[in-house]
């Protein structure tokens, strides 16, 4: 963790000329916020909204399923599951298994026409993926004026 280079010790940071853990980072004005703190607007994203699209993220945790999208979506329609199957070379089991997580989580749409099953992106599903990570408008995120000012470090630690 990174602690702008200051030493946390066991003593108090008045009698001892070391800081405390509580004392790191605290800006020179007293306030409690660390000087490299930046006002952040609220999330977009309701909880509850936020949860509903975890959910689809966790289907999407898996590189077949993330295959399978990617093929249904350059699809110009409903696709066969045997053709599905066919296209990505497993077995029928397997392509089920990871079309029903997909339907699961509200990304794909299920038909059932005779015997076989035929799939389709939910788009407003997909869209609704899209705004978590939407970047339209949104500008490159440089240091704050704050962080400037600490020196850099030559190390690439991971936080």
């Amino acid at each position: 963790m990174a602690t702008s280079g200051r030493v946390i010790g066991v003593g108090s940071g008045a009698d001892s000329g070391v800081e405390t853990g509580a004392d790191v980072g605290a800006d020179s004005a007293g306030l409690g916020a660390p000087h490299c703190s930046v006002p952040l607007t609220t999330p977009r994203l309701s909880h509850d909204q936020a949860h509903d699209l975890s959910v689809v993220f966790k289907a999407l945790a898996h590189p077949t399923r993330v295959q399978l999208m990617n093929l249904l979506v350059s699809s110009p329609f409903a696709a066969c599951v045997y053709d599905i199957q066919v296209a990505m070379g497993m077995p029928q089991s397997t392509i089920s298994h990871h079309l029903k997580q997909l339907v699961g989580a509200g990304l794909l749409h299920r038909q059932q026409r005779g015997s076989w099953a035929y799939y389709s992106v939910d788009r407003d599903a997909m869209r609704r993926l899209g705004t978590v990570i939407d970047l339209d408008g949104v500008p490159p995120q440089p240091l704050s004026p704050q962080a400037q000012c600490d020196p850099p470090v030559d190390s690439t630690e991971d936080l």
